[in-house]
């Protein structure tokens, strides 16, 4: 894997964690401080940062993460949907390059999966490289422009979703649902489903 042209595997912990932030599926396995403020500055805590340069880049990520309004809450206060986004906050915190997360519309209805995804977007669109780790086949379809499939500890494919997700030796091999869209466009006699499931989406999108 490279990040900024250089291979990370010759890197230290220390540099893999001041530019990867990973955010856990449950955000209740993550959050260790009882307040938000202290959860999203515990990061920088540990780095030594001042006083002056934590308060400013916590309410900077706050505002950032929707969050702004309940600073001085209790994390026990919020919805699970705004605990994931106090996770992604403290990581944002440290400015890290990419942001990998676990699972990031795992036990959300659909109203909050896609506030949730469309504000992952807006992060996207800031800089920040997303690492989605998913089962959910249709959130891949929706959000994400490259896909790669793994099995076995081995990749058997590096491609769009769209190309993947319409590839009978790749859903077999890998044990992936094939997309409802794409067994449409078989039962109607549609040549490309991969076309077919791709304008879909785009339309969708």
């Amino acid at each position: 894997i490279f990040l900024n042209n250089q291979c990370i595997d010759s890197w230290s912990i220390k540099q893999k964690g001041s530019s990867i932030g990973y955010v856990m599926q449950n955000p209740n396995q993550m959050i260790s401080q009882h307040m938000i403020k202290d959860e999203i500055a515990l990061g920088l805590k540990c780095r030594n940062y001042s006083k002056e340069e934590i308060d400013k880049k916590v309410e900077e990520v706050l505002k950032i993460c929707g969050l702004y309004p309940y600073r001085n809450w209790p994390v026990s206060a919020l919805s699970y949907g705004q605990k994931k986004r106090v996770t992604i906050a403290s990581i944002l915190a440290i400015n890290p390059e990419v942001i990998i997360l676990d699972e990031p519309t795992a036990g959300q209805d659909y109203k909050h999966y896609t506030e949730f995804m469309e504000f992952i977007k807006e992060l996207s669109a800031q800089g920040i490289s997303i690492i989605l780790i998913t089962h959910d086949m249709q959130l891949t379809l929706e959000y994400c422009h490259r896909a790669v499939v793994l099995s076995g500890g081995e990749k058997i494919a590096d491609d769009k979703p769209s190309n993947i997700l319409t590839d009978e030796n790749i859903i077999k091999k890998a044990n992936l649902k094939e997309t409802s869209l794409s067994t449409l466009a078989k039962s109607i006699g549609i040549a490309n489903t991969n076309d077919f499931v791709q304008f879909f989406i785009d339309l969708e999108r």
